[in-house]
């Protein structure tokens, strides 16, 4: 008995599927990682707060999480096991010269390295149906029917896959069949040398497999492939290996046509899919340098990033996104501490006070004519980033608050700024408050708007990413009689106008008119200057009195104050800034690293402007300088000051005991703290901020907080560019939240 387990045992280690698997682990590791990201996120363990495993369990295409969905998303994951089974097929079937002599020896070899891929299979869809029937509560039929349509995308790719290979690649005795009799009597007697058939080196050691399952479900013992001639072999493998690196030439082709398409909806794939798409390319590529350059590859990658770093600063490989309606051909200007503190002088900023001033007056006119009110309150509305999470929390609490206070909110607001998402939901609000005025179809509390401001942005810029960035990008498009680059940013300019039916195209400038009347709040957009800190403003108003610190004193101004911010239409005047369009400025105060491509702005040197948050994520800094300035005329015409924080987590969180420390966390943890508490300086900051402003004015300050935290659920809305159903139920229940109406009876205490 001893004797047969032990020879049971034998026979799997030495099994073909067990020795792959093996391989794996010891020859590619690299590869493996991917495999490793993919299981972690399926099972909700990896991205979590990013919303990554939801783009596997509730992919959306077209705005519908349906069959349909789940086919695509089926057949890029087929797509990936395809391209690693072939990756893998290249760069290790030499080692298992016995395939030569199987029928269909690729879709042979894939039969057998099923472990990995097969596992992966299976978690997905274990985790697919407990997401689908504890958090999105479908009925049992439509969860079976998502998972048959995984299946079938999946099997579908598969077998396409598996057809070419079927119909292309040989054994060693159909070779020989194809031959001429007379080649073939010389091959079988060996009278001929096939030097010049050899195709990469044979010489390293066969791995010991003595099972493997043949297509479809038999074992079979190995046949020896020693009676072949080993330039026979190396030549039928090397045809092999050449059909294989055809195919995945051919695929990248066609990736580099759906990124032509991507200007198409239909032709938008889910994010898991451009996910696996991406793994796909990476896992290619890697394969590609192996193949070439076997022992040497890290020697390679490592000249390869040494030249490509010299070329960078030479303007000559890296991709940089430029910022649409900017002249980049104009003469560069000059970015340095002197021409930005020169910038701005006592004039320029006495000037731009005065018209401000002006619609401070129109905005308390407007109050007195429509509310008979001679002290309004003034709020000042500070919304938070935190992706397509906080802009569907920015809006619908402005349609609720709007809808609570019988429609007083909006009319008391003078101003709002904040960061990324929150503020592409504040801009989306105030822009419909704006038609509403004009054309009486539009009903700016309608939910239809809440629905658009919720729809998916994510899978255009994936997409975006799989198909063309991930290359470099190569399709053109013309704005403002300039050529600009196609690439994740375009498209998420393009999906966010789409979603809101292009409302929001239109120009920075055009808001000027409408604010100078007070008809709309003015708001203000922020975005950091990473080279520096410094705020990048946009605004249609001539905003001068925020470049710096204000201080009023006997002097009238203080000079020697860091210029910590630039105007962006009149630093970048001559480069055509006021053709901007607005949504490019939304855009820009929410550049997520990495998400999407940094803005390059036409300086000398050259500076790049990303997220908002970076600098300041709540917006109170820029409201609380903005009442610095305005206070005495605050002070004089007002009955005090609201401001309003929406914010997508909890101010007041608690710090929470940390499991014993490794020595790893321990090593990072100086940098790590900084990292996840940068957040929490910043409010820091604005609380001493407002506590300064409460002490030197004569009227009231109200700040109040209203907060989307579920932190006693399980889960709570990803940040991210995309939301599920359930997340979206979820940030509208929020509203309801103690807390919130609290605050909710507190505004409404201060608008009677």
């Amino acid at each position: 008995m001893k004797i047969i387990f032990s020879k049971f045992l034998h026979n799997i280690y030495y099994s073909f599927p067990i020795q792959l698997f093996i391989l794996h682990w010891n020859k590619h590791l690299f590869v493996l990682l991917f495999w490793i990201i993919l299981f972690l996120s399926v099972s909700q363990s990896f991205g979590v707060s990013y919303g990554i495993p939801l783009l596997f369990l509730d992919p959306e295409y077209v705005g519908h999480v349906n069959f349909l969905s789940f086919v695509i998303v089926g057949f890029s994951m087929g797509g990936f096991i395809m391209a690693w089974n072939m990756s893998f097929y290249v760069l290790n079937s030499y080692r298992f010269e016995f395939l030569a002599s199987q029928v269909n020896p690729f879709v042979q070899f894939c039969w057998n390295n099923f472990i990995i891929p097969f596992s992966f299979v299976i978690v997905y869809i274990v985790q697919l149906v407990k997401f689908q029937h504890a958090e999105a509560l479908l009925p049992a039929g439509k969860i079976v029917a998502n998972v048959i349509a995984l299946l079938c995308g999946n099997l579908l790719m598969i077998i396409v896959s598996s057809l070419f290979f079927v119909l292309f690649n040989h054994d060693v005795e159909t070779f020989l069949a194809k031959l001429s009799d007379k080649a073939k009597t010389s091959l079988l007697g060996k009278k001929i040398h096939l030097d010049k058939l050899e195709f990469g080196t044979t010489s390293a050691a066969q791995w010991q497999v003595e099972k493997f399952i043949a297509f479809p479900f038999s074992i079979k013992t190995v046949r020896n492939a020693d009676f072949y001639d080993k330039k026979l072999v190396a030549k039928v493998l090397s045809h092999h290996h050449r059909n294989a690196i055809l195919f995945q030439c051919l695929a990248i082709c066609g990736l580099l046509l759906l990124g032509k398409l991507m200007d198409n909806p239909y032709f938008r794939l889910p994010a898991s899919s451009a996910i696996f798409l991406i793994f796909s390319v990476l896992v290619v590529f890697f394969s590609f340098l192996s193949f070439w350059f076997r022992t040497w590859r890290t020697v390679v990658v490592i000249v390869f990033f040494f030249i490509l770093n010299i070329l960078t600063q030479y303007d000559l490989v890296v991709y940089k996104h430029k910022l649409y309606g900017l002249n980049y051909s104009a003469q560069k200007i000059s970015y340095n501490n002197e021409v930005i503190n020169n910038a701005v002088h006592k004039p320029l900023v006495d000037a731009d006070i005065i018209a401000t001033k002006k619609i401070l007056e129109n905005w308390k006119k407007k109050m007195h004519d429509k509310y008979g009110e001679t002290k309004p309150k003034m709020l000042f509305v500070n919304t938070a980033g935190g992706g397509l999470k906080a802009a569907y929390w920015t809006f619908y609490l402005l349609q609720q608050l709007e809808n609570k206070t019988q429609q007083k909110l909006f009319d008391h607001t003078m101003l709002m700024t904040g960061a990324s998402g929150g503020m592409i939901g504040a801009a989306y609000f105030r822009e419909l408050y704006l038609q509403q005025a004009t054309r009486p179809s539009v009903n700016y509390l309608d939910t239809t708007y809440l629905y658009n401001i919720g729809l998916d942005l994510l899978n255009g810029m994936a997409t975006s990413i799989a198909t063309n960035d991930i290359f470099y990008p190569w399709q053109s498009y013309s704005y403002g009689g300039y050529k600009y680059k196609k690439d994740r940013a375009y498209m998420f300019d393009k999906k966010l106008n789409e979603n809101t039916n292009f409302v929001l195209s239109k120009l920075l400038l055009d808001y000027k008119q409408p604010e100078t009347k007070a008809q709309i709040p003015m708001m203000i957009l922020s975005a950091t200057i990473i080279n520096d800190q410094r705020f990048l403003f946009f605004s249609p108003q001539s905003i001068s009195y925020l470049i710096k610190p204000y201080i009023k004193n006997s002097k009238g101004y203080v000079d020697d104050m860091s210029t910590d911010a630039i105007e962006f239409r009149r630093f970048f005047k001559t480069q055509g800034a006021d053709s901007i369009n607005f949504i490019d400025a939304l855009r820009t105060n929410a550049t997520y690293p990495y998400i999407m491509p940094a803005v390059y702005l036409p300086t000398t040197p050259e500076i790049k402007a990303m997220d908002a948050g970076i600098r300041e994520n709540s917006g109170l800094a820029v409201s609380t300088r903005f009442y610095s300035v305005f206070k005495d005329w605050i002070d004089a015409n007002t009955s005090g000051v609201v401001f309003l924080s929406f914010r997508v987590d909890n101010k007041l969180h608690d710090f929470t005991a940390q499991k014993k420390q490794t020595y790893l966390s321990e090593l990072l943890s100086p940098v790590g703290s900084i990292f996840n508490n940068f957040i929490l300086l910043q409010d820091y900051n604005s609380d001493v901020s407002l506590a300064y402003l409460e002490n030197a004015s004569s009227t009231d300050i109200n700040v109040l907080n209203f907060n989307y935290d579920q932190t006693s659920k399980r889960k709570k809305a990803s940040m991210s560019w995309h939301l599920t159903t359930d997340e979206k139920r979820d940030i509208k229940s929020a509203f309801y939240q103690k807390n919130n109406q609290l605050m909710l009876e507190k505004l409404n205490e201060l608008l009677q």
